[in-house]
């Protein structure tokens, strides 16, 4: 089989319902919705974990939470340069940049890769002087040159932070100092609105106290989005090795809060109409853990939300275009094998809430998954339980570069019309024991068990896709949930390996 080029494509904090092909008939997303047209759309494509980097370590090493040993935020993927002692043996998962690249590949990243932490609270910076997406690292001059290795990257060009944030670290903010100073001028004094608070008083805010929901003065030709598909362009033009096949990765920051699309993007979308959240109030579910631990925005927030979660991730479309007819014009699309997906979802409004949570919810689990694969006759819809631990076996297996039996996904391409597959996310963090919680998706129900707070959640998401009625407590059930918490018992056993276990800095 022909070795071909790979291009995965991650958004940050995008839910399944987020494109034009998932049934969205109020986002734009033209390219994409393209791409889905010509690949297969997995319609059930589950995260391993609900937030960012325990997501990304299950999607770049193949493993569940509880082998990588990435629970939460904070905590670096396993790797000898990025421990405190040098004189000890650690286990490192390979990742799919390591196996891509034993394999004769050339592999670059761009953007946001999140597999060392990226502190966003300065007194924990000297905790973490080493890990090269930290601030204070990426903020150094030093880092200008800097370009990898890092897991298994040959080059890295990176962003640091969502919304105006990467103006102030990375690869990006050099870029944009060294062409446009007098835009980086202008938005660097707020550019970290979220996390240090004051934008009210510079920026005209579309509500008032929301302090990461604004337009960004970064017009749509400067942003970040629209900068990493030029830095992949040019990696496919003038960067890679040509005498080798590429495996390329684009993080995008977008559409993760804060809430800033660019002010001209932004202006396209203003007063549009948006698809109505789930239960907007939060009184249809009841007795859920999330009315406890996640925060209720006002609903007229959650609308322009909403607007501005879209015009993001136009942008992003936009920059994915671009990229595609880079690989059509370098005669390269026949050769490509290429990926969308995004790490985790966002509840944007449905029960009420906003952002993510460490908690089991189909708004936070369910993410998009597009795959085209030239070549391959693969179906246009694949609706079985598909889980980003899959992704690394199922890449290597359509690149023609061999199989991953160290893994603990498959490669979905062999199981499409498995309905007995069932995938899992494991979710122990640092909030508490109340809040840990295991999740078992099967081809008809979201089942979350929550131990320590003596909760079952049982969803028929074919019948109730938006989670309002919480079968758990129906009798009828009983013999199910008792059956889904053996399976949960077995994976935690089959997926643990203590031996990768660290201590998060948050």
């Amino acid at each position: 089989m022909k070795q071909l080029n790979v291009l995965v494509i991650e958004t940050d904090q995008q839910r399944y319902d987020c494109l034009g092909s998932s049934g969205n008939p109020f986002i734009r997303t033209p390219h994409l919705d393209a791409l889905a047209a010509e690949g297969t759309v997995f319609t059930r494509h589950i995260s391993a974990n609900p937030v960012c980097q325990p997501s990304r370590c299950s999607l770049h090493t193949g493993l569940y939470t509880p082998a990588h040993g990435v629970y939460t935020n904070g905590i670096a993927l396993n790797r000898r340069e990025y421990v405190n002692s040098h004189d000890i043996t650690i286990e490192e998962p390979l990742t799919l940049a390591d196996r891509f690249a034993a394999a004769g590949y050339d592999t670059a990243a761009f953007g946001k890769l999140h597999l060392t932490p990226n502190i966003e609270n300065d007194a924990r910076e000297h905790q973490c002087p080493t890990y090269p997406e930290s601030y204070a690292v990426m903020a150094a001059p030093a880092f200008r040159d800097w370009h990898g290795p890092y897991y298994g990257f040959r080059h890295v060009e990176f962003t640091g932070g969502h919304g105006e944030i990467p103006v102030t670290t990375g690869h990006y903010a050099q870029w944009l100092h060294d062409t446009a100073p007098d835009v980086y001028a202008e938005v660097l004094p707020h550019a970290n609105p979220y996390f240090s608070g004051g934008a009210e008083n510079r920026l005209k805010l579309p509500v008032a106290g929301q302090q990461d929901l604004y337009p960004s003065k970064i017009p749509g030709a400067l942003h970040n989005t629209t900068w990493l598909a030029e830095r992949f362009i040019e990696y496919l033009q003038r960067g890679r090795r040509s005498d080798r096949p590429f495996f390329a990765y684009v993080g995008f920051p977008d559409p993760h809060h804060p809430f800033t699309p660019s002010f001209d993007i932004a202006a396209q979308f203003e007063g549009i109409p948006v698809k109505p959240p789930v239960d907007p109030t939060g009184e249809q579910i009841q007795g859920s853990i999330l009315l406890e631990t996640v925060k209720r925005p006002p609903r007229v927030w959650s609308e322009e939300v909403l607007r501005y979660t879209y015009a993001m991730l136009y942008q992003v479309d936009l920059a994915a275009g671009q990229m595609m007819e880079a690989l059509r014009q370098a005669g390269l699309w026949e050769d490509t094998l290429v990926v969308f997906t995004s790490d985790h979802g966002d509840f944007l409004g449905d029960h009420g809430l906003l952002y993510k949570s460490e908690v089991g919810s189909e708004a936070l689990l369910h993410v998009p998954y597009i795959m085209r694969v030239p070549g391959r006759s693969l179906p246009s819809q694949v609706d079985i339980p598909m889980s980003n631990v899959d992704v690394l076996p199922t890449l290597l297996a359509c690149a023609g570069v061999g199989s991953a039996c160290d893994t603990h996904g498959e490669d979905i391409t062999a199981h499409l019309t498995d309905d007995s597959r069932r995938v899992y996310a494991h979710c122990n963090n640092n909030t508490g024991p109340r809040q840990i919680n295991y999740t078992l998706y099967d081809h008809e129900h979201r089942y979350t068990w929550y131990p320590f707070a003596e909760r079952d959640e049982l969803f028929d998401y074919r019948a109730d896709p938006g989670e309002i009625r919480n079968l758990a407590s129906n009798p009828a059930h009983a013999a199910l949930i008792a059956d889904y918490r053996r399976q949960l018992a077995d994976s935690l056993v089959r997926h643990y390996n203590p031996i990768m276990g660290r201590i998060g800095i948050f």
